[in-house]
């Protein structure tokens, strides 16, 4: 036993320089692409208000088919930079002057390899099919129990066809309403305004009605303008109890749950050839295609280990950073590769087993011939070391130069020049994986003349990866740059010199404000109409459909303090209501008393609504039907005009100015739908300060860990990140849900995170 495992000691020391890389790897991309589903969690929770079960039941379902994407990738990253830092330490050198053969290190790291595909098919054959499924239970879940209680106080119900429900108190949670308001119309069948002191639902079955305790309904002709003219036409009935059947969809999503197909992403392996086995024509050509790239993805590991060992410079010295860039390159190849090669297949011009295989062949050929340019000692892989200056040269210290200025010493512009080119690195690597996972997402969705639409969607969206994705770079950047320093030494010969920690400390502040200052100026000027654009490209890529930004048409408002309800058409540019109805209640607010119709409304001054031709019509029951005409008609009405005009609801689309009049403006009719709002108005200047929050953390951690190693380094940059951004969304959550005040929510994990850098940075050594 001790013979073979002195024999094996090679291949087991080659694996563990290559396991921490390819785990490091893995944990980074995967967090990163898991963060990018952000949205797609928005998308499928929408507005309800989700358990943690269904929450963790989504991200759990999320995580396999994101690892089936990610474990590639990291085999080539992890594998490349492992056999770069061994050749770059000479420890290759010295295996092979020690008689090392080629095939005892090259079979270490084809074992890694095929073990990663092995597992890649194990899950994206068996756990990614039925944590897809899950996901999807779970996603019909969260849409039953938003359709089983859709009405919400305070809030406009719009998505029952034929019915506008309004209620003005109640209890969500018990699924008690009072004061109710129902517009009701069915084709161009009579008007029935319903009124009602207090209501709940009742769900039996396959049904759901609401029960109305003191109803009133009012039924008007189908044109209301005509009643003023046959007031009889206008009947008043009251019930002690009444039953109004809601057709919410909750039933057709029961039909659709139990008859819908199961997808193919959700079958097995022996399912999927099943699947396959039992269709004919143009669908058994897309399925073949769907299994084969599975496949095809599952066997890259294997394909990226043997082009890993050639991108890793086997025995010549390939610095890390050099690795890593190639790496990249190599990754955004093989998938531009994989896409060419598929829609090839799709478009029959190709055999699919020939397409979809096309990018792992051409990673098999590529590693092939890598690996033989390396031993036959070629210069495919060597880089002019201008262009990756990735190691500081050594410096001749002035420290009169150094102390009488900033920003012009040998020391800023080294760590400088380091902090801009790993930022870049880390950057430019984080955003094309985020960039080519969208891409995949909609692959299914885009034809052959929706290319165009497809680069313009991935152009505006960089602005919105960019905003979230420079802190975690500026991270990694500072501590690895920070970790190199100290494992080095060259720490050591600065505070030799006499410079402390906060002085070496002082290009990443620099650079940190920098970065927030450019960060600001995106976010305020960029992001909003880029979010807009790529909103718009991504609905028609999706649906065909060129979707507003804004609501159009038929508005409904709620002013909060008085009695009256508006319907109305907005005119932005007249800032005029037209065909405005005012439906005016009793005192106390739950039956209808009065309705003011008209062709025009505008504002004649502040607090003062003037009607043009309007017709008052009293639909209560002591004056029923009594009728009057106003050449001009005013109502005392305190609310401004902006309260009337279509709002947004996305404040992604909205710079902080808006932002902050939206919110000012929902406050008066909405106000229960303003948490959230006014918590990601916090957040823009928070958000601000995270590149500051990573430089606290950073310096004092990369040197500390940078005495041991700089994957020490890089995996403290992964938590940090993670504890940040997981601290972040928590907090967000209970400002979302009204927990906490708004400004706590957000300003909270900044002032843990600067405290934390801080106490680090007073307890370093300096």
């Amino acid at each position: 036993m001790r013979t073979f495992s002195g024999r094996r000691l090679i291949e087991r020391y080659i694996v563990k320089a290559i396991l921490p890389y390819v785990g490091l790897s893995l944990f980074l991309l995967t967090f990163v692409l898991l963060a990018q589903q952000a949205g797609r969690f928005v998308e499928i929770l929408g507005s309800a208000e989700p358990s943690f079960e269904a929450i963790a039941g989504i991200a759990l379902g999320l995580l396999p088919s994101i690892l089936v994407f990610t474990l590639p990738m990291s085999v080539l990253i992890g594998t490349a930079t492992g056999l770069s830092r061994l050749g770059s330490d000479s420890e290759l050198i010295a295996m092979r002057a020690a008689g090392i053969g080629t095939w005892r290190i090259d079979s270490a790291v084809l074992l890694i390899g095929l073990s990663c595909t092995l597992l890649t098919i194990y899950i994206g054959f068996e756990v990614a099919p039925k944590a897809t499924a899950l996901m999807r239970q779970a996603a019909s879940k969260v849409a039953l129990s938003r359709l089983e209680s859709p009405i919400q106080p305070h809030t406009f119900n719009t998505e029952i066809p034929g019915k506008v429900v309004y209620v003005r108190d109640g209890d969500k949670t018990q699924g008690h309403w009072g004061r109710v308001f129902i517009h009701w119309q069915d084709g161009g069948q009579d008007i029935r305004l319903v009124t009602a002191r207090q209501g709940r639902l009742d769900i039996t079955g396959d049904q759901t009605e609401m029960v109305l305790t003191d109803a009133v309904v009012t039924t008007l002709p189908s044109s209301p303008e005509s009643a003023k003219n046959t007031p009889r036409q206008i009947v008043t009935e009251s019930s002690a109890q009444l039953r109004v059947r809601l057709n919410t969809g909750r039933n057709a999503l029961l039909k659709k749950l139990r008859e819908r197909r199961i997808e193919f992403d959700e079958l097995t392996w022996q399912e999927a050839l099943d699947r396959v086995g039992s269709t004919t024509g143009p669908e058994r050509r897309t399925l073949v295609i769907s299994l084969h790239k599975k496949l095809a993805l599952c066997c890259a590991p294997l394909a990226f280990a043997l082009l890993g060992i050639g991108l890793g410079g086997r025995t010549r010295r390939v610095r890390r950073g050099q690795a890593v860039l190639m790496s990249l390159g190599a990754m955004l190849l093989y998938y531009l590769i994989l896409l060419a090669g598929e829609q090839l297949s799709r478009n029959n011009t190709i055999p699919p087993q020939v397409g979809v295989w096309l990018a792992t062949g051409a990673t098999l050929v590529a590693g092939l011939t890598a690996l033989f340019l390396s031993e036959r000692g070629g210069s495919a892989w060597r880089f002019p070391s201008r262009l990756f200056p990735l190691k500081i040269e050594s410096f001749q210290i002035s420290r009169s130069r150094t102390h009488s200025s900033i920003f012009l010493g040998s020391l800023d512009r080294s760590i400088m020049r380091d902090l801009c080119l790993n930022f870049t690195v880390a950057y430019a690597t984080l955003l094309l994986i985020f960039l080519i996972f969208t891409l995949f997402e909609l692959l299914r969705f885009i034809t052959n003349a929706e290319w165009h639409l497809v680069a313009l969607y991935l152009v505006y969206l960089v602005p919105f990866a960019s905003v979230n994705l420079a802190p975690i770079s500026l991270l990694v950047a500072v501590l690895v740059t920070y970790a190199l320093l100290a494992k080095r030494n060259e720490v050591i010969v600065w505070w030799a010199s006499g410079q402390s920690l906060y002085r070496l400390a002082v290009p990443t502040l620099f650079l940190s404000l920098l970065l927030s200052i450019v960060l600001g100026i995106v976010q305020e000027t960029v992001l909003p109409q880029a979010n807009r654009r790529q909103e718009n490209y991504r609905a028609q890529i999706r649906g065909g459909l060129n979707r507003a930004t804004t609501a159009a048409g038929f508005q409904w408002l709620a002013v909060a303090d008085t009695t009256r309800l508006y319907s109305y058409k907005y005119e932005s540019s007249r800032r005029t209501l037209l065909n405005p109805v005012v439906y005016e209640f009793d005192s106390k607010g739950i039956h209808l008393k009065r309705m003011i119709l008209s062709a025009e409304g505008r504002w004649k001054e502040f607090g003062v609504v003037e009607f043009e031709e309007a017709d008052l019509l009293e639909v209560g029951q002591a004056e029923q039907g009594k009728f009057s005409r106003e050449l001009r008609y005013s109502i005392d009405e305190k609310t401004p005009i902006e309260s009337f005009k279509p709002l947004l609801n996305k404040p992604s689309e909205l710079n902080s100015r808006d932002l902050s009049n939206y919110i000012k403006v929902l406050k008066k009719v909405k106000p229960e739908e303003t948490a959230p709002l006014r918590v990601a108005l916090y957040r823009r200047g928070t958000d601000l300060l995270a590149p500051l929050i990573v430089a606290l953390i950073g310096v004092p951690f990369g040197v500390f860990f940078g005495k041991r190693s700089a994957f020490w380094a890089l995996g403290a940059a992964l938590l940090i990140g993670l504890l940040l951004w997981a601290s972040a969304s928590g907090f967000q959550q209970l400002g979302n849900y009204r927990l906490l005040p708004a400004s706590i929510a957000a300003w909270a994990t900044p002032l843990i995170f600067i405290a934390l850098g801080v106490l680090l940075f007073s307890r370093a050594r300096t």
